[in-house]
């Protein structure tokens, strides 16, 4: 599953690094304040509903069926109800920004935050019914075919509205797809939904839609705050600095989805060293990749950001660094956990710490700080609600608190990164990270140092070796039939 969300992961980055350096910078900015929006109805509207189904499709057959079958429809209602508050809301939902340039493509949103809302089940079916390759197929997919759309419709200058027409129709397909699934997967009936099962996941999923709602004040108040004060222009420098490191959220959102499946059923039998070991393997797995990526990318960053989106957003350096410092916190994030255990009150309780502290670190840190203050607002929540949660985490898992987390893990691995960032200081003292093919070189050299040091360090599993091993010896099997069919000429020995 990691491969294909990796795969699709890398098709979105890609095509946002071209729509940066093709779209003029206010169109651009246009661009990403829709899909700002989309992320907003979706958090507002979406009621708990596809996250409750991680929950509730652990159940038996005929309760899988009455969950998923009541599920579609809300959410399908939802979405109607989302595109016609777009249309019928847009003289007030437009003056969250300061250019209001969205209001001419209100038909094309409408339509498109309403499929976008019932196409998000499809993944999370396949994921909570333990399909990991049929979820990475899915997401693979979904993500080729939304690139080559938008591709196609950038080049034949359809602007933003075409963007979205694309992105939409690939939504459609998603939603035809999602049903007939559920169809010949037994998970769609035509009765009566029951009055006990409704109750029973508006339990669990309302809290966690309240606490999403809440959480809206963090994650999206930067963006509204930079939005509503600065022009298009500078919004669109803003979410150049603001951009998902690559792999990372497809890494998280993959380990998230397997975890909380595993934490649900060992919780359920009082397995605690067994959530212990589950934990504790996520969280390495996180900060493997994390903790060297925010070291090299700390060092690299103005090149990096230069050399992807041109010297046109030169200023987002300093927006990207700060941005930079969720990476460590997203390796040591449990918000799962309290899902597991069915504790969405709480989520709620450290949703609203969150948003509370983002919205009044927004009223201080801009004015002193500029733009990067807007991304520090959100760092500081994150902050926050961590010790908040690693409070309720070691309640609910009756671990201690340094159980929870595995720090002398967690030190190797830093320590492995930092090492291994000794040759990319000395190239940047030099000023040689400029040139691209010296950027590249040095990365290389950085992975390499990280990956052996990792092995050192004993941060590797037994079995983790032997794959690193296995896949060794094939490349080397492979450059050997290449080195091969070079020397006689192309044809195999």
């Amino acid at each position: 599953m990691v491969a294909g969300r990796t795969v699709g992961f890398i098709c979105r980055f890609a095509l946002a690094v071209f729509l940066a350096r093709h779209l003029a910078q206010v169109e651009f900015g246009v661009y990403k304040q829709a899909f700002l929006l989309q992320s907003t109805f979706i958090m507002l509207l979406d009621l708990g509903l596809p996250a409750s189904l991680y929950y509730f499709l652990q159940q038996d057959g005929e309760a899988r069926r009455q969950y998923v079958s009541q599920s579609l429809p809300m959410l399908a209602l939802a979405g109607i109800v989302g595109g016609v508050a777009v249309v019928v809301g847009a003289p007030w939902w437009g003056e969250a920004f300061y250019e209001n340039r969205l209001g001419a493509l209100t038909p094309q949103l409408a339509v498109f935050l309403g499929s976008t809302l019932l196409s998000t089940v499809l993944e999370v079916i396949f994921i909570a019914r333990q399909r990991a390759g049929q979820a990475a197929i899915v997401y693979c997919v979904s993500d080729l075919a939304m690139a080559a759309l938008v591709l196609g419709t950038v080049l034949a200058d359809g602007g933003v509205a075409g963007i979205l027409e694309a992105v939409t129709f690939v939504q459609g397909a998603r939603i035809i797809a999602l049903v007939l699934y559920a169809r010949r997967a037994g998970l769609l009936s035509v009765s009566r939904p029951s009055w006990e099962s409704l109750q029973r996941q508006w339990n669990y999923a309302i809290p966690f839609w309240a606490g999403h709602i809440v959480e809206l004040f963090a994650v999206a108040a930067p963006q509204y705050y930079v939005s509503g004060r600065y022009d298009t222009q500078t919004y669109a420098v803003f979410a150049v600095g603001s951009t998902s490191v690559p792999f990372v959220d497809v890494l998280y959102n993959t380990i998230v989805s397997i975890v909380v499946v595993q934490v649900t059923r060992l919780a359920r039998v009082g397995a605690q060293d067994q959530i212990r070991d589950t934990l504790g393997n996520g969280i390495r797995l996180m900060a493997v990749a994390c903790l060297p990526l925010f070291v090299l990318l700390e060092l690299v960053a103005g090149d990096v950001i230069v050399l992807l989106y041109t010297q046109r957003f030169a200023d987002a350096v300093p927006v990207f660094r700060v941005s930079l410092l969720a990476l460590p916190l997203l390796a040591t994030q449990l918000e799962y956990v309290p899902r597991a255990y069915g504790d969405t009150r709480f989520l709620f309780l450290m949703c609203a710490i969150r948003g509370v502290v983002c919205v009044g670190c927004l009223t201080v840190l801009p004015q002193t700080f500029g733009l990067p203050g807007a991304p520090l607002a959100f760092i500081l929540a994150l902050v926050a609600s961590h010790l908040v949660l690693l409070v309720r985490v070691s309640r609910l898992t009756g671990l201690r608190y340094v159980e929870v987390w595995p720090l002398g893990m967690l030190g190797r691995i830093l320590a492995a990164s930092l090492a291994s960032a000794i040759p990319v200081v000395l190239l940047k003292s030099m000023g040689l990270l400029a040139f691209w093919p010296v950027l590249a070189a040095a990365s290389v050299a950085f992975a390499v140092t990280y990956g052996m040091a990792l092995w050192r360090l004993q941060v590797l599993s037994g079995d983790e070796k032997e794959a690193v091993r296995a896949l060794v010896r094939r490349l080397a099997v492979l450059g050997g039939f290449l080195a091969g069919r070079e020397a006689i000429g192309g044809r195999p020995r």
